[in-house]
């Protein structure tokens, strides 16, 4: 088979012929997209886009005091982490917290005039500020939520509501719950604007408001969301990225058709998230006061039972001053007692903390035990990493499952990190609690050489002792809290809001309809080129010269034009048509490619039937007889005799009858055409064996006596693809002509020819391509202006 070398190249003529011949299927396939673009361009609501700026700090906490600690401590700060702020700003706990403090719960649509909504409420405008009605709910009752409910005006006092739907939520507003959902909702009602509508499912009170007029006959709907729904509307939107790689600046990003309702939500958010850090980080220094202030409360009554009893005995014994020797004993033993107060003060606050790190009341992440004086870095810098591994946790937790990696790993980091704060924390209690022995004993060992002074000396030492000692442990407590309350006063956020949400740009960032439009015209125009292509690929038969020569090797005779088949006789009845001027063109490039070489006998045949090998057959003989040759025109194809339909003949005698009867001459088998110059020879009987007959030698001795009384004989011979006839046949042909038909024959029947002509068992064979359409084909495409030539 002939394998064209541009077999693979497009030729882009003939697909746009094709494209062309398929003209109205690209008219209607790009009016509908158009139309489709129109509809979609004038039912999707604008979308625009709305920007803010935010700044993060370095560290989690805003105090500088902090900080100031964490310097002198030399504790490594890691500052925050960019990724757990943004999930946290992203989170649904966030979003509900700034739409608890937006009043979006019901949403209010308005049907406009447009004339789409004839067919179906397609053209619909959300209303915030301008809806010329108000709707009123109880919180205090059941409603049913994300259901349109349609409201159409019918006079001044009266409206028409209409609810349908499937699983609907009944919804408590109170405490943001679904009650139950209903598998149906369906119902009309009329009601009166002003006037309270209850049922088991809704309570709401619908009044007009002055914003724009009701007109009677319009239609609006409103839209009563659950918390939930407003937060995944929200959410969905909402982009939160950092200006820069490593950059702690954010945009804070949202879509929406509505710029008033986006605005506020983006500016309620990030104050939201500003003020909660403060809280957070206020929460912490509270926890702090407190616990130096119960630890205040317990010192002041012991502060005035001791100096109370010091003053009494004074009173009582009259003494004023004591020896420098007990003066000495009792300023060791009171610098020994306050040492000692220190040790325990710090032993109750060691224990305190390990206490609640134990008790896991949340203590660890909010105390960090410089607050308190106890400077132990070792201790603070654990501390500081627990509170950021919870941190990072928080961030995670938000889209993250229970069995995520990265959160099992922080699991674990922060287990290792609190059993270290333990061992650390039973380190430093241990280390107290040998201190304090080594004290008591220094002081039993001063207490025993104050026992040899006098008795009221010894006393007043003792009293004395004990009120210095609580006197500057209260005043040790008193300086904390000063520090503890100054800390919590000056504590600020890190977060920061440097630009308020605004609109980027005046353009809709969804629908632009110059992209819509073309769009739809590039889509109008796809689908038609593609069924084109498509059903070209599909389409196995011949289409045309260059299809028949990338699938045959075979030399191209020329074609036979589509015309009036009904008229057998074109040649003869019409000789200018465009018929008779493609067998007239068959006839010079035959005698053109034969040349010099004497040929008589001429034939023809196809593969299958229908292909129109008997129409050829007649009109190409009807030609040759008209150009004043003799021809004798053979039907051969004794299976299925069809001369009878272009001539008046007799099937009495025929090919059939003289190859079979010894007796007849070749005068009786021979019959007169009204065509001058063209005599045939039917079919004749239909014998039993059609083979047997052709192969006598009276067929060769038949074509011999033609070829001396006729200048061409012409043989009508069965189609190859059916029958062996041709192949006997082919032994008397000079010339053979193939006949395939336009958009009929499949290209996989001119194997068998194939075969035959690569191996050189046939010779002088030419193909013809029968009944072509020159307007649907692009290598003729230039004939049909040649249309006035033909009759």
């Amino acid at each position: 088979m002939k394998r064209n070398k541009k077999e693979h190249e497009i030729d882009l003529k003939s697909w746009l012929f094709k494209f062309r011949s398929k003209w109205y299927l690209f008219l209607a396939f790009t009016l509908v997209a158009l139309a489709v673009g129109y509809v979609y361009v004038k039912k999707s609501p604008s979308v625009y886009s709305f920007k803010a700026t935010l700044l993060l700090g370095d560290q989690q906490t805003g105090s500088k005091k902090a900080q100031e600690l964490l310097e002198v401590l030399q504790v490594q700060s890691k500052g925050i982490k960019v990724e757990d702020e943004i999930g946290l700003l992203q989170s649904d706990e966030m979003v509900k917290q700034a739409l608890q403090k937006l009043d979006f719960t019901v949403a209010y649509y308005k049907v406009t005039d447009h004339w789409l909504n004839n067919i179906s409420d397609l053209v619909v405008e959300e209303q915030y500020e301008s809806a010329p009605y108000t709707v009123k709910l109880d919180s205090g009752s059941y409603q049913l939520v994300d259901l349109p409910l349609v409201v159409r005006v019918l006079n001044d006092k009266q409206y028409e509501l209409t609810a349908k739907g499937e699983h609907v939520a009944r919804y408590n507003l109170g405490n943001q719950t679904v009650v139950e959902s209903l598998p149906e909702v369906n119902f009309t009602k009329v009601l009166e604007f002003g006037k309270p509508y209850r049922d088991k499912y809704m309570n709401f009170t619908l009044e007009r408001s002055d914003a724009g007029d009701m007109a009677p006959g319009k239609k609006y709907y409103f839209v009563i969301n659950s918390l939930q729904s407003l937060v995944n509307q929200y959410k969905s939107s909402l982009q939160v990225a950092p200006i820069e790689r490593e950059s702690r600046m954010l945009w804070v990003t949202s879509k929406g058709s509505i710029p008033e309702k986006q605005i506020n939500f983006l500016n309620t958010l990030m104050a939201e998230y500003v003020a909660n850090d403060l809280e957070e980080k206020n929460r912490n220094g509270r926890k702090t006061l407190e616990f130096i202030d119960s630890q205040l409360a317990t010192l002041s009554d012991s502060l005035n039972q001791s100096q109370q009893a010091l003053s009494s005995f004074r009173s009582n014994k009259r003494i004023s001053d004591v020896g420098m020797q007990s003066n000495l004993n009792f300023q060791k033993l009171s610098l020994l007692e306050s040492e000692k107060a220190r040790l325990k003060t710090d032993r109750s606050y060691f224990a305190t903390i390990l206490d609640q790190v134990q008790n896991g009341n949340g203590i660890a992440q909010s105390v960090s035990p410089s607050v308190a004086g106890i400077q132990n870095p070792i201790l603070s810098t654990l501390f500081l990493e627990l509170s950021q591994l919870n941190q990072e946790k928080a961030g995670i937790q938000v889209n993250a499952t229970e069995n995520n990696p990265k959160l099992v790993k922080l699991e674990s980091e922060i287990n290792s990190t609190r059993k270290a704060i333990e061992a650390n924390l039973k380190n430093l209690i241990r280390s107290a609690d040998i201190s304090i022995a080594d004290a008591d004993e220094r002081i039993s060992k001063l207490e025993s050489d104050i026992a040899q002074m006098p008795e009221n000396e010894r006393r007043l030492a003792d009293l004395q002792s004990q009120s210095a000692f609580i006197d500057k442990k209260y005043e040790f407590l008193l300086e904390k809290r000063a520090e503890a309350a100054i800390s919590l006063a000056t504590n600020t956020t890190d977060k920061k809001i440097i630009d308020h949400a605004s609109m980027a740009g005046n353009a809709p960032v969804n629908v632009k309809p110059k992209m819509i439009y073309m769009l739809a015209l590039l889509i109008g125009l796809a689908i038609p080129a593609g069924l084109v292509i498509l059903m070209s690929n599909v389409d196995n038969t011949i289409q045309g010269k260059d299809d028949l020569s990338s699938i045959t090797n075979i030399p191209f005779l020329g074609v036979v034009a589509h015309g009036n088949k009904s008229d057998k006789l074109a040649v003869l009845h019409n000789p200018r048509s465009a018929i008779a001027e493609s067998f007239r063109s068959l006839r010079i490039n035959l005698q053109y490619l034969m040349g010099n070489q004497s040929f008589q006998v001429i034939g023809i045949t196809s593969s299958i039937s229908g292909e129109g090998k008997t129409f050829c057959s007649v009109n190409l003989s009807t030609e040759l007889a008209m150009s004043g040759k003799r021809v004798a025109l053979i039907e051969s194809d004794m299976r299925k005799p069809t001369f009878s339909k272009y001539f008046n003949v007799a099937d009495v005698y025929g090919l059939s009858s003289y190859l079979s009867q010894p007796e007849l001459s070749l005068d009786e088998v021979i019959q007169h055409t009204e065509v001058e110059n063209l005599d045939l020879i039917s079919c004749g009987p239909i014998p039993e064996s059609a083979v047997q007959l052709l192969e006598q030698p009276k067929m060769h001795a038949l074509i011999e006596q033609l070829k001396e009384r006729y200048d061409y004989v012409v043989i009508d011979t069965p189609p190859v693809g059916y029958v062996s006839e041709y192949f006997i046949l082919m032994q008397h042909m000079d010339v053979k002509l193939y006949v395939v038909k336009h958009k009929y024959t499949e290209r996989n029947l001119l194997n068998q020819i194939n075969e035959l002509y690569a191996d050189k068992k046939m010779k002088n064979i030419y193909m013809v391509i029968n009944d072509l359409n020159y307007n649907k084909t692009y290598e003729y495409g230039y004939k049909k202006k040649g249309s006035y030539y033909y009759a």
